[in-house]
């Protein structure tokens, strides 16, 4: 059985928290898997093989699905430090040390960033 990240805590979320971190999962399962599927091209790497029309083509429309997309939303309206966390806990399955070292963080300061992202996430999504 696969493990989140934080599944020895998850018991102790409450139930709105726990929704979230839901909503949270699907997003980063969802943006993880449509990462993955293109070639770690830049647009300079187009332009220079494909000439100046390639740079807007080669990559279909993307289409969200309409939860992950409020889910999306919500993500972006949080300022830089709590994105920066909610990005990190949930695209990367990573130690929580470590996660916490690649933000620049200590452990329990990463974990109260997290908390605090999480509760604005849910306003939003409760605003919604």
């Amino acid at each position: 059985m696969a493990l989140t990240p934080d599944a020895r805590r998850l018991n102790h979320m409450d139930s709105q928290t726990k929704l979230v971190h839901a909503r949270l999962e699907e997003w980063g399962k969802w943006t993880r898997e449509s990462l993955r599927g293109w070639p770690p091209r830049t647009l300079l790497a187009r332009l220079i093989e494909e000439g100046p029309g390639a740079a807007q083509e080669g990559r279909p429309p993307v289409s969200l699905p309409p939860q992950v997309a409020v889910t999306d939303r919500a993500v972006a309206h949080l300022g830089a430090i709590d994105r920066r966390v909610i990005e990190t806990y949930y695209l990367r399955w990573e130690p929580m040390e470590v996660m916490a070292r690649r933000t620049g963080m200590r452990v329990r300061q990463f974990q109260n960033v997290l908390w605090r992202a999480r509760h604005r996430i849910g306003g939003f999504l409760a605003a919604c």
